[in-house]
């Protein structure tokens, strides 16, 4: 098992890192740092990365580096030393342009946030995203049927992003490196003046638009939301999460305009943020411009007017048009946005994108002995297809019983009109493959003989049986439901913890 070591500033808030951990904590893989950081709860000295003096990074097979850590773990000689084991990981959300400074090029990867596909970066660079940490899950964790929110737009920038600040930095401008000791540019196109002048005018005249901005320095008074208060920079405010998701929809707009030096097109660059994901958490339809036409990169890409409502700069009466025309999609896009973000972009999912990233990306990574276990360990013994669903029967009750319902189970998928594009999983954990195959093919057959189905089409069978922790954890965000029993295997249920798995009556199948 691959065990990291994160190297942190003092007093930082490095999100990135904090939903990479806290994944690996949910997956039970253990990691340490070079202080004890970000404390759990106000009233306990304790902390999800601890400091251990007897773990240095030379006993671990990772080493992540955040950005307000890079003194801490002195790039150069110490870190990047010629007998190293472990891979060497920058997490890179600066704001603005991309910096190019040599240091971040030593590292085997950098982690980038606000990546433009049609950018240019050093070779290191790999997409990257802020995500959803536990914080922000746990204050969007209830939020109210669309229908009792209010009917506006929650639109509350803090600052335009106008103004890009440099330190000891080298930009690329085109196939020219200018080295900028302290300084500052300022953005002719920032996209949330943009949105202010163009934008919202347009929108409000069908989605009234609140734009109620929180007092930066007026902490929360409770002693938990204080304390995240203190430790995220003056960014955790509950009374911003009550009001989003009260809001059926939200302005996330980031970033600035510039022209691509290849072919003079419009990118977005400096675009991610933490409203963004904040407001697919509380189930808002969220607005920013379309990132397939302004170049915006992420690991795993949103779909417009699916997942959120991407507008064109060109033609934004589109926008406002389309949601005219069509009320009911806010809706849509609010759930569908939510759980895209959830199943894709929290903390589980973020870890193993992580490990599988380091895995995938580096022939030097795929023969580390640390590497190669653990990807035995995550890779999935199944093929998904678009609609993945599983059960998990209890094969310890009566042959007749169970033939019975798994007959009805076959049935109904056998006959679904998208039996095509269905997998049909089905946990053997407590019955060897070969005694839950014998029980399978005699129903299987007897359906074919009595029915005459034809199955040339699909569905997708296949048997699971013992995964791993990781291996669940990997696939429990892409199943699509669980189809609910008569008589269920409990047991197996709470250990590849799929109690939360959305539930498919059978009759629901049935046509």
């Amino acid at each position: 098992m691959k065990v990291p070591y994160f190297f942190f500033g003092e007093g930082e808030f490095s999100h990135l890192a904090l939903c990479i951990a806290e994944g690996f904590l949910q997956l039970e893989i253990p990691f340490y740092a070079n202080i004890n950081h970000w404390q759990i709860a106000p009233d306990q000295e304790e902390y999800l990365f601890c400091y251990r003096p007897n773990v240095t990074p030379n006993d671990c097979s990772i080493v992540v580096v955040s950005k307000g850590g890079l003194s801490a773990a002195a790039p150069g000689e110490s870190l990047f030393h010629p007998d190293r084991k472990y891979i060497t990981v920058y997490l890179d959300d600066w704001d603005g342009l991309t910096v190019w400074n040599q240091v971040y090029n030593f590292f085997d990867f950098r982690f980038k946030t606000h990546y433009n596909s049609k950018g240019q970066y050093p070779s290191n660079c790999i997409p990257w995203a802020f995500g959803l940490s536990s914080r922000i899950l746990g204050e969007t964790s209830h939020i109210p049927n669309f229908e009792q929110r209010r009917r506006h737009l929650t639109a509350n920038f803090r600052v335009d992003q106008q103004l890009c600040k440099f330190t000891n930095t080298l930009l690329k401008i085109g196939s020219v490196f200018i080295e900028v000791n302290s300084g500052s540019m300022i953005a002719d196109l920032p996209l949330r003046r943009i949105a202010r002048a163009q934008f919202l005018p347009l929108i409000q005249k069908i989605l009234p638009v609140d734009d109620l901005v929180d007092n930066f320095d007026s902490p929360p008074s409770e002693s938990y939301h204080y304390l995240q208060w203190q430790q995220t920079g003056q960014r955790h405010y509950p009374t911003y999460y009550e009001r989003l998701k009260k809001s059926v929809a939200c302005a996330c707009f980031g970033g600035l305009i510039t022209p691509s030096y290849a072919t003079g097109e419009p990118l977005v660059e400096w675009w991610d943020s933490w409203r963004f994901w904040e407001s697919l958490a509380a189930g808002c339809a969220t607005f920013h411009v379309d990132f397939d036409k302004y170049g915006i990169q992420l690991p795993l890409m949103p779909e417009n007017w699916r997942h959120y409502i991407g507008i064109d700069l060109d033609n934004m009466n589109a926008t406002v048009d389309r949601i005219a025309d069509d009320p009911e999609i806010l809706e849509r896009i609010s759930t569908e946005g939510r759980r895209w973000a959830i199943d894709n972009y929290g903390p589980v999912p973020t870890a193993l994108r992580f490990l599988e990233t380091l895995s995938s990306h580096s022939s030097r990574l795929q023969n580390h002995p640390a590497i190669q276990r653990n990807e035995r360990t995550f890779s999935l013994p199944v093929q998904l297809t678009q609609i993945n669903l599983i059960i998990f029967p209890n094969w310890s009750q009566l042959e007749n019983c169970l033939s019975l319902e798994l007959e009805q189970i076959l049935r109904a998928i056998a006959n679904h009109p998208d039996r095509s594009k269905m997998t049909l999983l089905i946990d053997t954990s407590n019955i060897s493959d070969e005694d839950a195959n014998l029980i399978l093919s005699s129903v299987a057959m007897n359906l074919l003989m009595v029915e005459d189905l034809d199955v040339s089409d699909g569905p997708e069978i296949s048997l699971i049986g013992n995964l791993s922790q990781i291996q669940w954890s990997a696939l429990i965000p892409q199943l699509d439901g669980r189809i609910v029993l008569e008589n269920e295997n409990i047991e197996a249920i709470a250990q590849a913890k799929a109690e939360n798995i959305a539930l498919f009556e059978l009759d629901s199948l049935k046509t």
